[in-house]
């Protein structure tokens, strides 16, 4: 369930799908970062890591223009979505 830490960024936790292995889930701690408008994401709570811990990845939010529900995809998915095919 995402929160706003007390740097007043979204946070939580997000289940992301390994782009080597269709179906294969890693759950992984985001940040969006509006100083940087990026979705940025941890192993785990940067607060939990080694002191000067990079994101593992980013999706620059600007890139971002519309997204499907991808219920039909991925049924035992709660909230899923993905790119926009059209």
């Amino acid at each position: 369930m995402p929160y706003v830490d007390r740097q007043g960024r979204t946070c939580g936790y997000a289940d992301i799908e390994d782009q080597g292995q269709v179906g294969k889930f890693y759950r992984r701690y985001f940040i969006i970062a509006s100083d940087v408008a990026a979705f940025e994401y941890y192993m785990d709570n940067p607060l939990n890591l080694p002191k000067g811990s990079r994101p593992l990845g980013q999706i620059q939010l600007s890139t971002i223009s519309t997204a499907r529900d991808a219920a039909k995809l991925r049924p035992k998915e709660q909230f899923c979505f993905g790119p926009d095919e059209s």
